[in-house]
């Protein structure tokens, strides 16, 4: 919650609806025709009348209305009164209503709408999704897509998290489909010209954006919860269309026992009669928590036993708990705005973390989290056009542009280091407070600071306000008192583009120090920083090593004296440090480089000290690092670009000569598989010959039918190294693989991002147009393009791209328009030089990117401050390599 006059100020000036009266039931029904794709509706609104009025407000959005009247015994009428006056308003997606009577106060009365609509393909509001069925034909399901405001596309209604209600939902559909919403079935009746209308009971009060229906041709399987926490057994099914409901046994295995992990956590039971969880073919989100009936994309829900990867698997166990987490945090309790969204995804982020943890130990996910999330949050948060945790949200439009990794990832990170600072226990005593408290209404982030407050006996407003409500996080600078007793600490704000300004630098977070060394590595101190400066107690001298930051879980960057991190890299190689803080100590170096803070010569330098590194998830990070690195330098010379290539040879080809191609065991560890998949990907990429011409060994004998040369998780990386490496025909044999419809989801997705590693410009044109063709589904555009960049000579040709397809774009996504920014930060976020931003931004003068403008701003300070970097330390890279022989 905002305390400062300024959100306060914020609060007063959003776009809100009138509160002359206030909705508390909906009656809603709905016939869809698949056939036609258009459906008619009717809703039915009870209202309590607030103040005396002769006018209604609510929210409606490309509908046709076609009728209006208003009920109420306070009017003294015979018959419904029909409204005088009826228009939408476009710009504000409301519908302003007039009537020739005035209704009384602290009354109540009905306000039914009959209306119409298509059912769009904007996979927004109450759309159509296309499949292919058995025959080879074109089918469409009706299904929705509420979140943040497009409920209002579907039915007139008060379209705003606060405007809880409850609703009764009827739909009149063919009597061979399925028909699904948030509850169960009260009753189905057969209505005459081959129709059915099936009646759901009643919804708890809940907010618009999490009501749901499907309508299609729907297959199930089905599992029960255990009951144990629960008190009754819960019934979950996963939907699929014809054909598929067996995968999604693995998300079906994940629900039962995350849904009852949940209720012994959160202290309450689920409190709906049932669970529906359905894959969608066309699903703009990677899912959607809607109460009782999640939505999700195929990949999201649906695994392969034989042939997904054991990545995507990971991440339906990891996407299905984020959104079973939803069901309390968030439906149950409903942020009071979207200023709020973190309440919802910032805890969904950790303890969907959490459940993954509970279940799949083996995945060591916490470890992942650092990479995945954690340091995804940092690296937007350096940025200047970052935006708090907590940010004020006036109007509609702005709503889609915080659904980003400050709002999930850092504010599951915060979580994380505020959990961690009390306790698990305390921690979960005050979120089962806070629920108890707000089931079925809503809340701010000041009633959860309140709750784990009053839980834990720490102040925790008064340290957590300053995380959420302020933009960034710091840099510590240690530095060693003479007498090696103390260690001197420093805080300032840490930005991507270099020393933050006076007026920048004005905050002073709280900080957990996590103070560790040698001699005390299993017990880290408790010492907080609140001051600009301070001293701490710590051996340092008795120490062979010190560092901060236990385990990586305070979100701030490190810089030590030059003598510490010579230890820290001798601790390193003898492997001394957990994994955790190896990650957190590489990610530190590589970002204070390319921030101006060190020199990239100290992050290679450091890297030697991995070379015996034997986890996956630190060599996800490295290839992050280097990666970057080969981007920022792809107009350097072409000496240093051999140079970085070999560099990279140097760390992956002896991981691959180490794992080999092959599984050692059917139960071999997922991240052992990931990190040989990720180690050819390394040294293929590099110009490893002997790598390179295995992959293209066992490319060819895939594509001659030997489906066992590659792993589940080897198939996409020799992709990339085939067609990195290769021509036309390794181009057009990943892409038959991405057009056959038999091959997991997955894996297709992984094909068809591996089509822009070519290097030929003549296949990247190619590969552009076809990606707005009807092969490529409307939310799959990104991966067509993904990889394009990553080759600096192709980059001006994505750009271009971009800017002719640019009004194509707008239309296809203008309800949706977060995802031109995915498009744009894809496009142009590999650029280097202050000419080139400036070209950037004065395309987009003109034009009207209110919806993703914060996407443009963070791409185009993250092309200057790498611009930056390479223009201080290109000379030192160069000597370093001269100086270090490989």
């Amino acid at each position: 919650m905002c305390t400062s006059a300024a959100c306060n100020i914020a609060a007063e000036e959003r776009e809100l609806l009138p509160t002359n009266v206030t909705p508390t039931h909906y009656d809603l029904f709905l016939a869809p025709d698949l056939d036609s794709l258009t459906y008619s509706g009717r809703v039915s609104i009870k209202l309590r009348i607030n103040e005396p009025t002769d006018k209604i407000v609510l929210h409606a959005n490309e509908l046709e209305i076609k009728d209006v009247h208003i009920a109420s015994a306070a009017l003294g009428l015979d018959a419904p009164l029909k409204a005088s006056a009826v228009a939408l308003e476009k710009d504000d997606e409301t519908l302003h209503l007039s009537f020739a009577q005035q209704i009384p106060s602290d009354t109540e009365a009905t306000l039914t709408v009959s209306f119409g609509s298509v059912l769009n393909d904007l996979m927004v509001g109450f759309y159509r999704s296309a499949y292919t069925d058995a025959q080879g034909g074109t089918k469409h399901m009706a299904t929705t897509q509420f979140e943040p405001t497009d409920a209002r596309r579907a039915f007139p209604c008060w379209d705003e998290p606060m405007q809880k209600a409850t609703f009764d939902i009827t739909l009149r559909v063919k009597e061979e489909l399925v028909a699904l919403s948030n509850m169960d079935v009260a009753k189905t009746e057969s209505v005459g010209d081959g129709l059915k209308e099936v009646a759901f009971n009643t919804t708890p009060i809940m907010s618009t954006y999490l009501l749901a229906f499907v309508v299609g041709e729907l297959e199930y399987i089905e599992a029960e919860t255990s009951g144990k926490y629960n008190g009754r057994p819960i019934p979950c099914r996963i939907y699929t269309t014809p054909g598929k409901s067996e995968k999604g046994r693995f998300a079906l295995d994940v629900t039962v026992k995350v849904l009852e992990y949940y209720a012994d956590v959160f202290g309450i039971a689920y409190p709906l009669p049932k669970l529906d969880q359905i894959a969608i073919n066309d699903f703009e989100a990677g899912a959607m928590e809607n109460w009782g009936l999640i939505t999700y994309r195929e990949v999201a829900l649906l695994v392969d036993e034989a042939n997904t990867s054991s990545r995507a698997k990971q991440q339906v166990a990891y996407v299905v708990s984020h959104e079973l987490a939803h069901q309390w945090f968030g439906n149950l309790v409903t942020m009071e705005w979207w200023s709020e969204l973190w309440l919802n995804e910032g805890f969904a982020t950790w303890v969907g973390t959490l459940a993954v943890d509970h279940v799949f130990p083996e995945y060591h996910i916490w470890t992942q989290f650092l990479v995945d999330e954690f340091q995804r949050a940092l690296a937007l948060d350096a940025l200047r056009s970052s935006h708090p945790i907590q940010v004020p949200v006036r109007r509609s439009s702005e709503i889609s542009q915080i659904f980003d990794a400050i709002s999930y990832s850092k504010g599951g990170s915060a979580i994380r280091m505020l959990s961690s600072y009390i306790g698990l226990d305390s921690f979960f005593k005050g979120i089962r407070a806070y629920l108890q408290k707000h089931k079925y209404a809503n809340a701010s982030t000041a009633n959860l600071w309140s709750a784990l407050s009053d839980a834990s006996g720490a102040d925790v407003t008064k340290f957590m306000a300053l995380w959420t409500q302020t933009i960034g996080y710091p840099i510590l600078t240690v530095t060693e008192a003479a007498d090696g007793a103390k260690l001197h600490v420093r805080q300032n704000r840490y930005l991507s583009a270099g020393e933050a300004t006076e007026e920048e630098d004005q905050t002073l977070w709280w900080v957990p120090l996590g103070i560790v060394t040698s001699e005390t590595k299993s017990q880290d101190s408790s010492d907080v920083l609140t001051a600009r400066e301070a001293d701490f107690d710590a051996s340092v001298s008795a120490a062979k090593w010190y560092k901060l930051n236990k385990d990586t879980v305070g979100i701030y960057r490190v810089k030590y004296p030059a003598s510490a991190v010579a230890n820290l890299a001798d601790a390193i190689s003898a492997g001394q440090l957990d994994i955790n803080d190896r990650i957190g100590i590489i990610a530190d170096s590589a970002s204070l480089a390319s921030s101006g803070h060190s020199n990239t010569s100290d992050f290679l330098t450091l890297l030697r000290a991995y070379d015996k590194e034997t986890e996956f998830v630190v060599w996800q990070e490295i290839v992050l690092r280097i990666d970057a690195l080969q981007s920022v330098w792809a107009s350097a010379s072409e000496e240093v670009k051999a140079n970085l290539q070999t560099l990279s040879r140097k760390l992956f080809s002896p991981l691959v000569a180490r794992l080999g191609w092959e599984s050692t065991s059917k139960s071999e560890d997922s991240l052992v598989s990931r990190l040989r998949a990720l180690a050819i990907r390394g040294a293929g990429m590099s110009g490893d010959k002997a790598v390179v011409d295995e992959a293209n060994r066992r490319f060819s004998a895939f594509f001659d039918g030997d489906k066992s040369v590659f792993t589940t998780d080897t198939l996409r990386t020799a992709f990339a190294v085939a067609v990195r490496n290769g021509g036309r025909d390794e181009f057009e044999k990943v892409k038959s693989y991405y057009l056959d419809a038999e091959n997991p989801v997955d894996q297709k997705l992984a094909a068809l991002s591996c089509l822009g590693f070519t290097t030929d410009p003549a296949l990247v044109d190619e590969l552009l147009e076809f990606a707005l063709s009807d092969k490529v589904r409307n939310q799959d555009v990104h991966q067509a393009i993904v990889a394009i960049s990553t080759y600096g000579a192709h980059r001006e040709r994505l750009w271009k791209w971009y800017r002719d397809s640019y009004d194509q774009l707008v239309t296809r996504y203008r309800a949706s328009m977060n995802y031109m920014g995915i498009l744009v930060r894809l496009s142009i976020g590999e650029f280097i030089g202050d000419a080139k931003a400036d070209e950037i931004a004065a395309y987009f003068s003109d034009k009207n990117t209110s919806k993703f403008q914060r996407v443009i701003d963070q791409s185009l300070e993250k092309i200057r401050s790498n611009t930056a970097w390479y223009e201080k330390d290109k000379d030192d890279v160069a000597e370093w390599f001269v100086q270090n022989a490989l």
